[in-house]
């Protein structure tokens, strides 16, 4: 598209799109505004028609309950059989009497007792008759309130039942008046907002399971269930009498209606209407006022018709406009463009710089920055020249850097392990000094002993006595020596095995619990000496193909890590190392403390390199650093750690049983 066109359709976009977006506001604030309106229109009639209703059963409700108070329903409840017989002329007379107050709509009244027994009637034929299975008695008689149900649809046609308790001094219920209603009464107010809507909308009454009690649209259709009831609820309703037997259910039916405004197809044609319902306070009823989509968005379809009419005059004078205004800027354009297109491929450009206005100035911006791109061209191919040089004499700097930063931590690691060597070997000669140092004695003791024997013996002056009591004396000096140069031997033995394991990091096959024991036997005198108990949980006959070094710098490790940091400024700890297979190929080692923890945001650090918090006072930074290597590298596997800050600090250690061929770092 030229850029005239383009300017065109620009500016005409610019123009009609907030307009257009103006227009669509404009009409959907008037939907909003006009369905506002028409809503609240809808509902203010509902309720208008609910009070209606609900004025009728409040008032037919207090009649009933004033009847209810009566000297003569009473005394005859009161009365014993031989009484009631002399009152009933009497308490059929009341009867009528509240019959009476509006014989048009009210069929009959009664008196049952609290059984449901109907005990006086002004319809005689239903005397003696059981009425504890209605609903409505049962609500009463529960309740011990006032209740207006129904309609229930018998050959009289459409019933209301209207019932109220009467107590005793002791407030139980002894009995229930009620009166039969017809319902048509309740046809009357639905018909006279029917009469008084001209746009073609209707009313309907309904209970809580669907059934319309009136019907503004076609009274024919009421006691018929009309919304959201299935084939199993309308058996259920006619079973109960609160359906109309002769009618047919609707064969399209809404969902429940639910209080507010809404859309649904009420009557069954198909469209929506707009549908205002309302709760009765009351009676235990609901009222519907629909209106026809046609009368609802009448008012919004004139104001839609007049605002698109204006919008289309607009849309004309604008793209007129637009028109005009692209002609004469086009052409300066159209050059200007050609102008930068040569800039950016580095040839001379021509341009326009003796333009007036706007274009004018864009003209010279553009040629002052080809004189500025031109000469940061020249700047920028000086700068490659030199660039490689560069870059390989720094790559150079720091490779050195890192070979001495790799010697140095290798100078380091190498260090640290000769130095827990050292601890090791100070830590044996300690506990080899009590055996050995008692079996000089007990050999010097023997040695004088014997002294003293051969000097008996050479003197003649040797006793039974003397020579038993010297035979004791060699059998007890000689199981103190068996037992502490036995003693020595283990540890020595012990001492040999982790020193050599150490040293060379040879791969081998070993006992797993051997190997451990033998391990913490060269750190039991470093342990006693700071009053930590440790307890093995050993796994017998666990045999590994791994290096038993690196194993035994890691336990190491680990038992110097709770000495410095775990059980700091504390007179004794508890330490607790198992070992047991982990699955077919692996077996799990680990070491729980119950020191002083470490906080989380140091946990993520302690297998870095140099990172400790004694550093200068017994911490190197490097022993959780070892571990991690020889677990991941030499060994294998993986190590994990759990700790809580105050309850101490848990290190699992899963390798597998063959260690991965791969030489061992040292």
């Amino acid at each position: 598209m030229k850029i005239r066109g383009q300017l065109l359709v620009t500016l005409a976009l610019v123009a009609l799109v907030p307009l257009y977006v103006a227009g669509w506001i404009a009409l959907r604030a008037n939907e909003y505004a006009r369905a506002e309106q028409e809503d609240h229109a809808l509902l203010v009639r509902a309720g208008e028609v609910a009070a209606a209703v609900d004025t009728f059963a409040a008032a037919t409700l207090d009649g009933l309950r004033a009847d209810s108070h009566l000297p003569a329903l009473r005394r005859y409840l009161a009365a014993d059989d031989e009484r009631r017989a002399l009152l009933i002329s009497e308490l059929v007379e009341t009867l009528r009497n509240t019959v009476i107050k509006d014989p048009i709509h009210v069929g009959s009244a009664a008196l049952l007792d609290r059984d449901g027994r109907v005990m006086v009637d002004t319809e005689l034929g239903r005397v003696g008759a059981s009425e504890a299975d209605n609903l409505w008695f049962r609500q009463t008689v529960d309740s011990g309130m006032p209740s207006l149900a129904g309609p229930f649809f018998d050959a009289d046609g459409a019933t209301l039942w209207a019932s109220v308790p009467i107590h005793d001094g002791g407030g139980r219920v002894v009995g229930v008046l009620r009166q039969r209603i017809s319902a048509a009464r309740l046809q009357e107010f639905v018909r006279r907002d029917q009469a008084r809507d001209a746009g073609g909308g209707f009313s309907v009454l309904f209970d809580s399971a669907g059934v319309a009690i009136a019907h503004g649209e076609d009274g024919r259709l009421q006691g018929r269930v009309v919304y959201g009831a299935d084939r199993a609820s309308v058996a259920r309703l006619k079973a109960e009498r609160r359906v109309a037997s002769d009618l047919s259910v609707l064969a399209r039916q809404p969902a429940a209606l639910v209080d507010g405004v809404s859309w649904a197809d009420i009557n069954g044609d198909g469209a929506d209407e707009r549908v205002a319902v309302v709760a009765l306070n009351t009676a235990p009823w609901r009222l519907a006022l629909a209106e026809p989509t046609s009368v609802y968005f009448a008012p919004y379809a004139r104001v839609t018709t007049a605002v698109m009419a204006l919008g289309l005059m607009v849309t004309m004078l604008i793209v007129g406009a637009a028109w005009l205004v692209s002609t004469r800027i086009a052409k300066p354009i159209v050059q200007l463009t050609d102008a930068a297109e040569r800039i950016g491929t580095g040839e001379q450009a021509i341009l326009p710089t003796g333009a007036s206005g706007e274009i004018g100035q864009l003209a010279r911006a553009f040629a002052h920055g080809d004189l500025r791109l031109r000469e940061s061209r020249a700047a920028l191919e000086s700068l490659n020249a030199t660039l490689e040089a560069r870059v390989q004499s720094r790559t150079a700097e720091l490779s050195q850097a890192l070979e001495r930063l790799q010697l140095a931590q290798d100078e380091l690691i190498r260090s640290e392990k000769f130095i827990a060597l050292g601890g090791l070997v100070a830590g044996i000669a300690h506990e080899l000094n009590t055996p050995i140092g008692n079996s000089v004695t007990v050999a010097s003791t023997l040695m004088a002993q014997s002294r003293q024997l051969q000097r008996d013996v050479a003197e003649n002056q040797l006793r039974r006595s003397s020579l038993v009591d010297y035979a004791n004396n060699v059998s007890d000096a000689a199981g103190l020596l068996v037992r502490n140069l036995e003693r020595a031997h283990e540890l020595v033995a012990s001492f040999k095995q982790v020193s050599v394991d150490r040293v060379s990091e040879k791969r081998r096959e070993f006992d797993l619990a051997t190997t451990v024991r033998e391990v913490v036997a060269t750190m039991a005198p470093v342990m006693r000496h700071q009053g930590v108990e440790i307890e093995l949980i050993l796994e017998d006959d666990v045999v590994l193909d791994s290096y038993p070094g690196p194993l035994g710098q890691i336990i190491t490790n680990f038992i110097n890590n709770a000495l410095i940091h775990a059980f700091e400024d504390r007179e004794h700890g508890h330490l607790r190392i198992t070992a047991a297979r982990s699955g077919s190929r692996d077996c799990a080692l680990s070491c729980r403390d119950d020191g002083v923890g470490i906080p989380q945001e140091q946990l993520k650090r302690i297998f870095d390199p140099f990172f400790t918090t004694k550093l200068g006072r017994g911490g190197s930074g490097l022993g959780l650093s070892i571990v991690y290597n020889l677990v991941s590298g030499v060994l294998g596997g993986r190590i994990d750690v759990e700790s809580t800050p105050g309850e101490g600090t848990c290190f699992v250690v899963t390798i597998p049983l063959v260690a991965p061929d791969a030489t061992p770092n040292a």
